[in-house]
């Protein structure tokens, strides 16, 4: 299994090696989740960026956030979907020129939709999915849907019936603070289609990414369910200092597979 911890982009664009200090601890080397956050600095790199961008990061393992701030992939406002979905190709097209090969994005549903509403922007998400699903597989990479305001099933359901071969990210901070209910119910029900997880805490008020422990999510639960999925990626959500506090409950929770 892979252990990551989040940077953003603009972090890996300046002062490298002080940004990438805390990545070495607990006698390892965590690899890299690149947080793709701000599109305009994406669109922004040239040919040099890349290439600096190659030789910092090489020995670290690696994967990419996709950008998901105002995205909406099944937006009624087909101008919005149409940005939505080229800002989320950009990103996979960001990959390949690192040759990283899985890439996590959110599903980009709304916090609030009616039944009616729900139905009519499925219909659109699953068409985009598809296509962006194709644009992954073109380029290499493994695409992980995240999880982030859904209560329920049913969106991963329509999403696997498409696609029985879709894969998930398990946002465990998300859950308890979204779907107000155990992480566990998540992965009992998608069991091995989970293979990326996003690991934070916080008390069930909002989406604090609070370090390991200052929370109530339930990493004991959890941990002992992850031989129900098929884990490849762990990554830990969590500034710098947050990763400094959370590294003894990380060693406790996980340290026999670190």
């Amino acid at each position: 299994m892979r252990f990551m911890v989040f940077e953003k982009l603009r972090y890996l664009t300046v002062d490298v090696e002080q940004h990438l200090a805390h990545h070495h601890a607990l006698g390892r080397t965590f690899g890299v989740e690149i947080t793709l956050n701000d599109p305009t600095l994406l669109r922004s790199l040239d040919d040099a960026a890349y290439e600096r961008l190659v030789r910092d990061l090489k020995g670290y393992e690696l994967s990419v956030h996709l950008p998901f701030y105002g995205l909406n992939i099944g937006c009624y406002d087909r101008w919005i979907a149409d940005y939505s979905e080229r800002t989320l190709r950009e990103g996979l097209e960001f990959c390949a020129r690192l040759n990283v090969s899985a890439a996590v994005t959110h599903t980009t549903i709304p916090a609030l939709l009616g039944e009616h509403s729900w139905n009519a922007w499925l219909s659109r998400f699953l068409e985009r999915k598809a296509r962006l699903e194709l644009h992954a597989r073109a380029h290499g990479v493994s695409l992980r849907w995240e999880n982030t305001y859904e209560e329920d099933f049913r969106l991963f359901d329509a999403m696997i019936a498409q696609d029985p071969d879709t894969k998930f990210c398990l946002d465990v901070g998300h859950v308890r603070c979204f779907a107000k209910r155990p992480a566990t119910d998540f992965i009992d029900h998608l069991g091995d289609r989970i293979v990326h997880m996003h690991l934070h805490d916080n008390d069930g008020t909002d989406d604090h990414h609070w370090p390991l422990g200052r929370g109530d999510v339930d990493y004991p639960a959890i941990v002992a369910a992850l031989p129900r999925t098929a884990l490849d990626t762990a990554v830990f959500e969590l500034e710098p200092a947050d990763l400094k506090e959370s590294l003894p409950q990380i060693e406790r929770h996980f340290g026999t597979m670190i």
